[in-house]
Formats: structure tokens, sequence, C-alpha cells
């Protein structure tokens, strides 16, 4: 498995056809450091995001995050994916990158919704594979953003700007300092609420503690460095900062009820 990069480190944004031709191995899990926005029209397959199956339908549109694990079998699907850098949320305000921390990567628009993100998308494939002007990147963030807030829309209705950044912006911290910061105390501090503020919150939005949470996106974590096969179970548990070995031995066996070992195994059946 391998993390790929947008090809021009330059680029923000661009949009691809689904069967493009790739430049990974698209057969075995890879992660990106970048957003990507898949709209399937027609055909089927499957993908996994972070180890769960999701089955290729028309006319549903899947979002994956950087750092998640991927693996796309396609099949005969086609369609549009958009793929983008966290950078261009600075021409986007006040749209911020966590506000896509969406709870279900699946996306089911109405046909109209649907429809017009399908149209926009093709703008946008049509814009950038021509010769952009300053005024047409403006143009393509624009575009975008419409895509992004009826994806946004679609999954919370009641959606507002100073109400999801709390919960989001907690995602997107975990995401970034789950090698390092475990406490739910450390996230409260960061996001300027006290420990119980911070719980209440979860609890409303996520049906869960924010420790709960914060497990979740560690044994995430453990899994993908697992599934790289780069380096031995002892120097994963050094590197996202376990204790000990039997510390980390412990919080797998509990989350899992398997050993590293057995769940690394596991893993890499899926390769």
């Amino acid at each position: 498995m391998e993390t790929v990069f947008l090809p021009d480190p330059k680029q923000h944004l661009a949009v691809e056809k689904l069967d493009y031709s790739n430049a990974y191995d698209f057969q075995v899990p890879h992660r990106h450091n970048y957003f990507e926005v898949m709209i399937i029209q027609k055909g089927d397959g499957v993908q996994y995001i972070d180890f769960t199956p999701y089955q290729l339908k028309a006319f549903e549109i899947y979002t994956i995050y950087p750092g998640q694990v991927h693996l796309l079998k396609r099949n005969q699907a086609n369609g549009l994916v958009i793929q983008f850098r966290k950078e261009v949320f600075n021409y986007m305000l006040p749209l911020k990158h966590y506000h896509l921390f969406l709870k279900d990567p699946v996306i089911q628009l109405s046909n109209a919704d649907y429809e017009m993100v399908v149209e926009l998308t093709q703008k946008l494939y049509t814009l950038l594979n021509g010769d952009l002007s300053q005024l047409g990147k403006y143009k393509a963030y624009g575009y975008l953003q419409i895509i992004l807030l009826t994806i946004i829309e679609s999954s919370d209705s009641e959606f507002d700007f100073n109400k999801a950044s709390t919960p989001s912006e907690f995602l997107s911290l975990i995401e970034q300092h789950i090698t390092s910061k475990r406490k739910v105390a450390e996230y409260a501090d960061m996001l300027s609420i006290n420990p119980d503020k911070l719980t209440a919150i979860c609890k409303s939005e996520f049906g869960k503690t924010p420790l709960k949470i914060i497990h979740e996106e560690l044994l995430l974590e453990v899994k993908r460095l697992m599934i790289l096969n780069e380096k031995s179970l002892k120097e994963i548990a050094f590197d996202l900062n376990f204790e000990s070995q039997a510390n980390f031995s412990s919080f797998i066996k509990s989350a899992t009820g398997l050993t590293p070992s057995d769940l690394q195994d596991e893993l890499l059946r899926l390769r």
C-alpha cells in the first residue's frame, strides 16, 4: 500500500472521470493526502473506506478524507471524481475542511440536487482541463463550494456554521493529533471548552463519548499502519506513543478481541 499524492504540488483541485488511468494500483489498498468526492453515474463495484465495504451504486456520492485507507474495485462503474487539497478551503470561507467530516461517507441527494452536482462537476472538469485564468480558478472554487455545501446540507438539514464547528473540528483535531494526544481534556482545551461540555456535544451529535471516539480513531490509525506492513508491531506501538508493548496489545485485544498479530493477518488478507 502507498500514500497517493496529487501529481502537481501546486495543484489544489482536480476532476477526473472514474475510469481514468490511475497513478497508483487501484487493486490494492492505498491512502491519499487529499479529499475525494466520488460521483457514481452508472455501473457497479465495491470500495473499502477505512476497512468498511460499500457497494457502488448509481446516483450515489462518496466522500473520502485524507489519511483514510481506500480500495476501489469499480467493475464497470462510471462517474466523476473530484480531488482537492485542504488548501482550497482558503478560498471558500466560511466553509472549513472539518465541515466535511460527515457521519456517513455515502451521500444520497434528491434527484434535482444530484443532477446539479453532476452538472457543476462536469463544468469543473471542462474548466480545469482548459486554459485556466485567474478568474477561472475562483469560478472553479465557487463550483466546488456549491457542491460541498449541497453534500453537507443533505447530511445535516439543520446545519449552521456555528453549531457544526465544535463536533466537526473535534474530529479534525483527533485526526491531526491522534499519535500524541489521547485525553479528552487535551482536546477540550484546544476547543476552548470544558471536558463536560465536549462530552455532552459528542453524545448529542455522535451518540458516544469523546473518549470512545478517540479510541476508535486510534484503532483506525493502528490498522492503517498495520496494513502498510512496513514496520514491526513494536515499531507501530512506539510510533503511536503507547507506554509499552503490553499496553499496545491490551488496547488491541480490548477493541477487537484479537492479538495484534492476528489483527494484522486479518487486515493483510484485504490486499
